[in-house]
């Protein structure tokens, strides 16, 4: 029996995609790399880490960090006239959280998360984890096994709502229900294809299997 849903952020609870995408398209070009918008959505969904060699190739921390530095600052000031929740996100989290411990866990920086998130929806979290909090990030099976920690559960006793078969990976590999939306990146085919539990089309139908109970049962 599920006691707690975990969920990603980008692409699963924030619908940030083309500005993920052009954060990463717009600080690489400002330093004179010439990446092209498709390489950068293909990939959008790796950690920090790996994109950086991705995108970047053989480059020094400094310029790393002068990189990453700015994406932040370009993400945010697209935000600030762009940023959207998904238009169920408000309402899966209102109602989930009657029945679940509720926990998010994502790649990005919590210093993004803390500025555009709405505080009364991430005050119904009762834990949360992020990129630059972990020494190996997902697909690792690390970040959700502290998680599962913090949340006070077993692995049988959790899903994670992700929108990438990263978010696959790092499920299976700690023992936890995948739950898989086509609301990102990777196409419902590409999820399935990675072994999630349940693949759909968006948190409405994923809030209305959990509540009615056929969402908890292993398929």
């Amino acid at each position: 029996m599920l006691k707690a849903i975990v969920f990603d952020y980008n692409g699963t609870l924030v619908d940030d995609l083309d500005l993920a995408v052009e954060s990463y398209f717009r600080a690489g070009n400002e330093r004179g790399y010439s990446l092209d918008r498709e390489k950068v959505r293909k990939h959008i969904s790796q950690p920090p880490s790996a994109k950086r060699g991705i995108y970047f190739g053989a480059i020094s921390d400094a310029e790393w960090t002068a990189i990453i530095g700015r994406r932040k600052q370009i993400y945010a000031e697209l935000a600030r006239s762009a940023f959207k929740l998904f238009p169920e996100t408000e309402k899966t989290l209102t109602e989930l959280s009657g029945r679940y411990r509720l926990g998010v866990l994502s790649n990005t920086f919590r210093s993004l998360y803390e500025m555009l998130f709405p505080r009364r929806l991430a005050g119904l979290f009762q834990a949360s984890l992020f990129f630059d909090e972990v020494p190996d990030p997902k697909p690792s099976p690390a970040p959700m096994q502290s998680m599962l920690q913090a949340l006070g559960i077993r692995a049988h006793e959790c899903g994670y709502v992700g929108d990438a078969v990263e978010d696959v990976q790092m499920a299976r590999a700690a023992g936890v229900r995948s739950f898989a939306l086509a609301t990102g990146a990777c196409s419902a085919q590409e999820l399935s294809a990675a072994g999630a539990d349940w693949v759909g089309p968006d948190l409405g139908v994923l809030t209305a299997c959990l509540l009615d109970g056929s969402g908890s049962e292993k398929a």
